[in-house]
C-alpha cells in the first residue's frame, strides 16, 4: 500500500499489483488503464494514494498478493490453460488469481511458487538474480565425474549456453545414476538437454527447491500451501537482489 503523499510511477504500480514489467508496459501503452478515470499511456505518469487505477474499467489495488507452494505431480502441464491437455495445475487453486514463477515439464515433479507478485516472479524467473533451483536426477546408464564436470563447464545446445551450477553424484546402479543438481537459468528443458549432451537420457525428474522453499514444505504431490511467516520473509528478501 501506497504511504500517504507518495507516488510511484504508474508501470510500478501495475507490478504491486502482480504484474511483471513489460507486460505492465504493454497493458499501459495499449490504453487500458484509466487514472482518476482518465486514460492514461506513460508508464512513468505518476500516481499517490488517493488515485484510483483501473484496467478495463476495474479498480486496481496494490500489494494484495498471495504466495503460494504447489508440489507438482507427474502428467500435469505447468499452465493455466492449453486445450490439448485435460490436466493442467490450474486444478490445483481454481479459485486463485496465481501465477507460476519458472515451469516444470509435464513428466517432471516437484516445488512450483505461485503467486500474483509480478516483481519476484521476474526475479524467480531471470538468470541474472541467480535464484537457485536444485533437482534430484534420475537418468539412464552409470554416470561418472568427467561426464558431470563437462556440464559444469558448459555446454553450447541450439544455440544456448546450459551448465550445471554444482552436482552431487547420490546413487550408481546397474543400469541408472541418481543426481542432485543445482541451476540457474530455466532453460526450457535445460536439464534434459543437458544430460542428453553426454548420451543419459534422463528418467525421471524432481524439483526439490527453488530459492527458499523446499520439498519438505510439500511433501507430497498436490499438496498446495500459502507461504506465510518467516519462511515468506526469506522469499520476499529475494528482492533485494533488485535494488
Amino acid at each position: 500500500m501506497l504511504e500517504r503523499g507518495e507516488k510511484i510511477k504508474l508501470q510500478k504500480y501495475l507490478q504491486l499489483c502482480g504484474y511483471a514489467r513489460r507486460k505492465a508496459d504493454i497493458i499501459i501503452f495499449s490504453g487500458r488503464i484509466k487514472v482518476n478515470n482518465k486514460v492514461v499511456k506513460e508508464p512513468w505518469y505518476e500516481v499517490k494514494n488517493s488515485d484510483v487505477v483501473s484496467l478495463d474499467n476495474q479498480k486496481l489495488t496494490s500489494n494484495n498478493f498471495e504466495y503460494y507452494a504447489l508440489h507438482k505431480p507427474k502428467g500435469y502441464v505447468t499452465t493455466l490453460y492449453d486445450p490439448k491437455e485435460k490436466k493442467t495445475i490450474k486444478e490445483f487453486f481454481k479459485d486463485k488469481p496465481l501465477k507460476v514463477a519458472g515451469r516444470l515439464d509435464k513428466d517432471a515433479t516437484g516445488v512450483l511458487i505461485l503467486t500474483n507478485d509480478g516483481e519476484l516472479i521476474n526475479i524467480l524467473t531471470s538468470a541474472k538474480y541467480r535464484v537457485k533451483k536444485v533437482y534430484i536426477v534420475k537418468v539412464k546408464g552409470k554416470i561418472n565425474f568427467k561426464e558431470l564436470l563437462t556440464l559444469k563447464k558448459g555446454i553450447w545446445d541450439n544455440g544456448e549456453f546450459l551448465r550445471l551450477e554444482y552436482f552431487e553424484i547420490l546413487d550408481v546402479g546397474f543400469n541408472y545414476s541418481t543426481v542432485k543438481v543445482e541451476m540457474i537459468k530455466g532453460k526450457k528443458h535445460e536439464v534434459k538437454r543437458l544430460f542428453k549432451n553426454i548420451n543419459h537420457e534422463v528418467l525421471e525428474l524432481k524439483r526439490i527447491s527453488h530459492g527458499p522453499i523446499d520439498i519438505s514444505f510439500v511433501p507430497n504431490p498436490g499438496d498446495i500451501k500459502e507461504i506465510k511467516g518467516k519462511l515468506l520473509k526469506k522469499l520476499l528478501k529475494l528482492k533485494e537482489r533488485k535494488a
